[in-house]
């Protein structure tokens, strides 16, 4: 099994994070730390590390290993397949806030499930919890979950 990196968190050495709360929000205690200005550049760009780093972090970069893709499914509660290839057309039929699954992993909640890609850009838009598309294309996990919102 391959390592999996570290932290985003970890390469703050004066930031000690708090595991048990929600990615989101220890993001945005960092940021107001190091006083990045919400919506300025540095601050997308930090929120773009560290959502792509959190996700690779929890769910790992083993794509061609079945028993993750079936704990994805498993997680997101719906049926577990044996084979890659069907627990990814499931699994795209998945409409769910990647923030929020990150959060809910941190948490311990379940994350809400949205039943039409509609009321996830609805929830998306009113609440503002985009996960950045600029690694949507790569083979993975956040690949087949990602939506277009925008």
């Amino acid at each position: 099994m391959a390592a999996h990196p570290g932290s985003f968190f970890e390469d703050f050495s004066d930031f000690v994070r708090n595991p048990s709360a929600p990615v989101s929000v220890e993001f945005s205690r960092l940021a107001a730390q190091r006083k990045w200005k919400v919506g300025s550049k540095r601050y997308r760009q930090m929120w773009s590390k560290c959502m792509f780093s959190e996700f690779e972090n929890v769910y790992g970069s083993e794509f061609s290993r079945l028993q993750c893709w079936q704990n994805l499914c498993a997680e997101l509660q719906i049926d577990v397949f044996d084979s890659i290839r069907k627990c990814k057309m499931a699994l795209s039929k998945v409409y769910v806030n990647l923030v929020d699954l990150l959060d809910s992993r941190a948490d311990g909640t379940v994350v809400k499930k949205f039943k039409t890609l509609k009321e996830l850009r609805a929830y998306t838009g009113k609440t503002g919890r985009y996960f950045p598309r600029n690694k949507a294309k790569e083979e993975g996990f956040i690949k087949v979950l990602l939506k277009h919102i925008v």
